[in-house]
Order: structure tokens, then sequence, then C-alpha cells
């Protein structure tokens, strides 16, 4: 009997829209949390940046970076957040070598109350919505009305991992893509019309999708940026090769850092709302980007990010906009997460299964995409550290290959991370082939026994 189940892991879509407020952008009044930090305390114009100084749960995220980026070729967008969610779903209905896998390459601690523990806050601090941006975070599993879960897996997901578990009929298969794809649109505000392009091949022989969709808008906080869309400068993919490309300036207080460590300087761009914030890491050189990706850490960035100082900075960023989509089985293999793509895979903790079926993953698939503009507000601020930067008008011009990710500053978690090669590659639901990653994690799992 074979069990196949898909599991649609991590839709996550990142469209930072850098729109003004003051340009007819709506953003929806939402409820804000009753928790409040000390930066909820300083307004806006004081924009003072607190770096996290508890523990960061980002070794992962980096790992998963560098194979990507070494992997796979030109533009990469991940949302690390999105699939460890999905990863720790499976883990909390995975035993044995399963289990372990996961929890060494997540850096999961091996109890299951502790992992819960673990993901709690960062959860929280994701949940909270704001008038001043817009989160959306969903997780589903939708299971073949002919399995049945385990009852103490629902509760547990529900309780720990807000997930719901959704009864489909998978053979009718349009139905209950239409029902996903519905779902999707909704979280996503309609800049995913389709989580699943073919009905017919994707749900055909599956018994679980497990979802998960992340959805950020903000706008920059502070300094304006402008653009003159009719003039183009070049873009340096190479020292040898350049493309055309427009570009958005501000001039204005930011923090900002020269990392001789990281042969790079670093920037940070806040949204408005004091929570979230766009970093972008430029190496020094044309040629830099390989040498930098190997260079940087976790460690490294929380020790830089204490160093970073407010300065006058006169900012030049290319406008880009791109969506890719990853298969991370090969990727995850690499980091020790095998098990669950094979024959051995022990997920008996999910579904009431009979004697000699197994559940396994067939694939991992994440879309991802992010759109960056002029029409938005940026400024930084940062506690003051003596490091040796001078204190004189800098300038950070991102004509060549660079870093970046999106953290939420309160917990130093990052949604997501990426790098632009070439700003011109544009959208397109671009496969990652050999060579780069998107926003829509997806697992397949089945079973290699049959139904």
């Amino acid at each position: 009997m074979k069990i196949n189940i898909v599991m649609l892991i991590n839709l996550t879509l990142l469209w930072v829209n850098f729109i003004d407020d003051t340009n007819g952008v709506i953003i929806p009044k939402l409820k804000r949390s009753s928790v409040k930090s000390a930066r909820q305390f300083i307004s806006d114009s004081d924009d003072i940046f607190i770096p996290y100084q508890g523990e960061r749960f980002t070794v992962f995220d980096w790992n998963l970076y560098k194979l990507i980026a070494n992997k796979y070729q030109g533009n990469v967008l991940i949302s690390p957040v999105s699939l460890k969610l999905a990863l720790v779903l499976l883990f909390e209905g995975a035993q044995d070598q399963t289990a372990y896998e996961l929890a060494g390459a997540l850096q999961l601690p091996v109890n299951e109350w502790n992992v819960r523990d673990k993901f709690s806050p960062i959860l929280r601090s994701l949940q909270p919505i704001s008038d001043e941006y817009t989160l959306n975070l969903g997780t589903r599993i939708y299971l073949n009305n002919s399995l049945s879960i385990r009852q103490s897996y629902a509760s547990i997901v529900k309780a720990y991992y807000n997930t719901d578990i959704v009864s489909s009929n998978f053979t009718d298969a349009r139905t209950t893509a239409n029902n996903v794809n519905s779902w999707v649109r909704n979280l996503t505000n309609g800049n995913i019309e389709k989580m699943i392009d073919d009905e017919e091949t994707t749900i055909k022989d599956s018994m679980m999708l497990v979802m998960n969709v992340l959805y950020f808008k903000g706008l920059w906080n502070g300094n304006k940026f402008t653009a003159d869309r009719s003039k183009f400068k070049k873009f340096y993919q190479s020292p040898d090769t350049h493309v055309d490309v427009n570009y958005m300036t501000s001039l204005g207080n930011y923090y900002f850092l020269e990392s001789p460590e990281l042969d790079a300087k670093i920037l940070r761009l806040p949204y408005v709302g004091r929570k979230f914030a766009m970093n972008i890491i430029l190496p020094r050189t044309v040629d830099g980007l390989d040498m930098l990706i190997n260079k940087v850490n976790p460690f490294i960035l929380a020790r830089h990010a204490l160093l970073l100082q407010r300065l006058p900075v006169e900012v030049t960023i290319p406008i880009f906009k791109f969506d890719v989509t990853s298969h991370l089985e090969p990727i995850l293999r690499d980091l020790g997460i095998r098990d669950i793509f094979d024959n051995t895979a022990t997920l008996t903790k999910i579904i009431k299964t009979k004697r000699g079926q197994n559940l396994m993953v067939s694939d991992i698939i994440q879309k991802a995409g992010i759109e960056v503009n002029e029409n938005g507000t940026t400024a930084f601020a940062a506690t003051e550290v003596n490091i040796g930067n001078k204190v004189a008008d800098q300038t950070f011009y991102a004509d060549h290959p660079f870093i970046f990710y999106i953290e939420d500053e309160t917990m130093g978690t990052i949604l997501y991370m990426g790098r632009v090669i070439n700003p011109l590659e544009g959208s397109g639901n671009r496969e990652m082939s050999q060579n780069i990653p998107e926003h829509l994690n997806v697992l397949q799992m089945q079973s290699p026994y049959g139904i």
C-alpha cells in the first residue's frame, strides 16, 4: 500500500513593497499586542536600534543559505523561519533516526517540550498584528479524508504551532486544489494566485499537504528614497559584465558599519513599527560576494549588530523584484536531513497506518517573492560603540552583488534572506535549477509501500 503525502511546506511570500504611506497604500488597522518591549516606548523619529541580546536560532538559517548560494546561480530568496516551522511539524511526528536528524540539522533539543519552548516565543512574536505593517502567518495540514490523524498530534500542532487540520477529499483533486489556493490567496493578499499549479498531478496520489504561508509588507521608516525611472546606471555582476538598472537613493542617518573582518559594508534599513529591518551586506569589491558568503555566520553578525553606528550615509540601492521556486531536498540532505526522504522514515506519530505502511517526504518546495522600490522610507539608529568608524558622511553604493536579510529585531528571527546578482532577473516562478531558490516550501511525502 502506497501512501503519498505531499507536504507543501512554506509558501513564504515576501512582498516588501516599500510604498510611502502618504501615497495611498492602505494598511489594515489591526490590534497591537499588549506585550511591550523597550523599543515600543521609543518614537519612530528617535529610531533607536536595540540589538537582540537573547539566544539566536539562526545557525540553520545561515547553513541553509550558504549551501543554496554555493550550489545555485542567480538571485536567491529563502524564508528560513517558514521552512523551520514546516520541518518542526515533521519533527513532532517523527521518531528514532528521523527525529534525531531533524533535531541535529535544526539545532533543536531532542526533547519535544524543549522544542516547543524554543518555538513558542518566535511564533508569538510573529502573531501580533499592527497597523504599521502587514504580517500574515498561517499553517495548515490538509489530510485526505481516507486517513485518520492521531489526535495527540493534532492537539500538539494546534496548541503549540497554531496549525489547523483540514479534512479533504483528495480524489476530487481540483476542489482540494481550489481550497488550498483560496486559503493561500487570502493570506498573501492576492499576491499568490496559485500555490498548486497542476492540481491533478500534485494531489492525485497525495494523502497530506503540510502548508505554511508567510506574507510581509512593510514601509520604510524615516528617510525617503527617490528614484529617476528614466535614468539607468550600471550594476556590475562581475568586473567584466554589467546591466543597466534603475537605482533609488537616500541621504540620512542610518545604522552603518564598515567591517574589515567581512571586507564589507553593513547597512540597516528599518521598517515602520520598530520591529523589522532589512540588513544589506555589500562586499567591498565587485567579485567579493563568494568570499563574503563563506565568511559570514550568525555569530559574526550578532557581534556586528552591537557595533553599528548611526551616521549620515548616502545610500544608493538598485530597484529589484523577483520570485523563485526552490526544490530543497538536495540541500536538506546536505544538511543531514536524509531519513524523511527514504523508505526508512519514521513519521509514525502523525497518522494511523496499517503495519507495513510508511510515510516519506518526496519533495520540499519553497516559493518566495520580493519587491523593493523607492516609494518607501527608511532610517536607522543604533547603540553607539567605538569601533573606529569615521564620524563623517559615508556612502553605501550597492552597484554590485550583495546579501540581504529581513529580521524580526525583537527576537533575532530571520524572516527572509537572499542575494541580488542581477536586479533585472525579474519574476516568473523561476525554478531553482542548479542555481537559485523560491518562496513556497512544498514537502511531497509518500509511502514506498503503496496504499
